[in-house]
């Protein structure tokens, strides 16, 4: 499935912007999906990536130090302040996304939507990933996770798990144990390190979609 990637990106900022923009939201809750981070480091790096990319500061991306930068300069500012930032610096990234080069961008598609559930559930908001999103997201999640065990020179293994699962899983936000959990074709053991992207929870999250 394809999808418009400039379009997605552009719906998840708008509803993230919208999410945080109450004057109840407190900007030191803690995110439990990306433990050492606060609803404010999130906005800080969802609006610094934007930022980022509007004026070409990508020397190091997506590594820790490029990312960390961005979480030091959203220091002391306002979330509002940062999201009318975000409104101004998003359509770059939205114009670029939807070209024919935007496929290369791909990953802050997946990023933003990871952001946006992990705040939902800071919230204490069903998580309520967009259908369309995790229709075109799930299939590159399966397909990602085959081609790294083929590269480990692991056998062919089948994992049974809901589109929502993949996206959340394998991008850190389950722990190994509900990743073994799932329906696999053999013991997923020897293939846990190929199935993580980004780390791995600590404990479960607890999420209702």
């Amino acid at each position: 499935m394809t999808i418009d990637l400039g379009d997605a990106y552009r719906t998840a900022r708008e509803r993230i912007s919208q999410l945080v923009a109450g004057d109840d939201v407190d900007p030191a809750l803690l995110v439990a999906a990306t433990p050492e981070w606060n609803v404010q480091c999130v906005i800080a790096h969802l609006s610094g990536i934007a930022n980022d990319a509007s004026t070409g500061n990508m020397e190091g991306a997506p590594g820790e130090a490029w990312t960390a930068a961005q979480i030091a300069r959203g220091a002391g500012r306002t979330i509002a302040e940062m999201v009318a930032e975000w409104e101004q610096t998003g359509p770059f990234m939205e114009s670029f996304l939807s070209s024919p080069a935007g496929s290369a961008a791909s990953a802050a598609v997946m990023d933003i939507h990871t952001h946006e559930a992990d705040v939902r559930l800071a919230l204490g908001l069903p998580v309520a990933v967009p259908a369309e999103f995790l229709a075109w997201a799930a299939p590159a999640m399966r397909n990602g996770f085959a081609e790294v065990v083929a590269e480990a020179g692991l056998p062919p293994v089948e994992l049974e798990a809901s589109d929502f699962e993949w996206f959340r899983a394998r991008l850190g936000r389950r722990t190994v144990a509900e990743v073994t959990a799932y329906t696999w074709s053999a013991d997923p053991t020897p293939y846990i390190d190929a199935f993580f992207i980004f780390g791995r929870a600590d404990r479960p999250l607890g999420e209702r979609q």
